[in-house]
């Protein structure tokens, strides 16, 4: 499975280098003021096989390729053998053996590279990422109703990493749309964290798909 998830993250790193080669992009008066906007902050959905969730995130320029990111997001957690059942006689719906809705907050400390900056001229730019993910792991009681149950929240811990890559578009000076693709490995190092009855979750960590917009300067 982790071998899958490689190999998906491989080929978006190949992707955006083969279909916007440096020989068949031409150059033009906007690249210049294009290539010197940098990102500043930005907003993202992300979505992953164990939940889904939204991010902000903050850049500090370190090098003319190069930026120091921060990267906060809060997103649901739920275990890969979860199933909703509907119950006929109720007419609800129910997931067997659920204990706990679970949810994380990950700080995603790390570098984002430009690859080929000076080389691509145009809109677009592939870019590769990787750091450290400290993360704040919540669970609340699925026996209470969803408002009720924050008043139950019980605290783990998780720290890893994750390696990504990327390619922001340009689409206006001050705006660009960004898509990366991130493997994270999250260890979960507090106490066990249960969704599912007598089935911790042992890595938080996984497959993200992040969509968003930076705000450049």
């Amino acid at each position: 499975m982790i071998k899958k998830k490689i190999i998906l993250l491989l080929i978006y790193i190949i992707i955006p280098l083969s279909v916007f080669p440096q020989d068949n992009i031409k150059p033009n008066t906007s690249s210049i003021s294009i290539n010197n906007s940098r990102d500043n902050w930005g907003i993202g959905f992300l979505y992953s096989e164990k939940g889904y969730g939204l991010s902000v995130s903050l850049y500090k320029n370190i090098s003319k390729s190069s930026d120091l990111l921060l990267n906060l997001a809060i997103t649901g957690i739920t275990d890969p053998q979860e199933f909703e059942q509907f119950d006929i006689y109720n007419e609800n719906s129910y997931i067997p053996n659920k204990i706990n809705r679970v949810y994380m907050i990950p700080l995603n400390i790390g570098l984002q590279h430009y690859m080929f900056l000076d080389d691509i001229e145009g809109n677009f730019r592939p870019f590769i990422q990787g750091g450290i993910t400290p993360a704040l792991a919540l669970t609340n009681p699925y026996s209470r109703s969803y408002f009720n149950a924050f008043g139950y929240f019980n605290a783990s811990f998780a720290l890893g990493g994750y390696i990504g890559a990327g390619l922001e578009y340009i689409e206006f000076k001050k705006v660009a749309l960004t898509m990366n693709v991130r493997y994270y490995y999250l260890p979960v190092i507090g106490s066990d964290v249960y969704s599912l009855k007598n089935k911790p979750i042992t890595d938080l960590g996984g497959l993200h798909i992040n969509f968003g917009l930076n705000f450049l300067h």
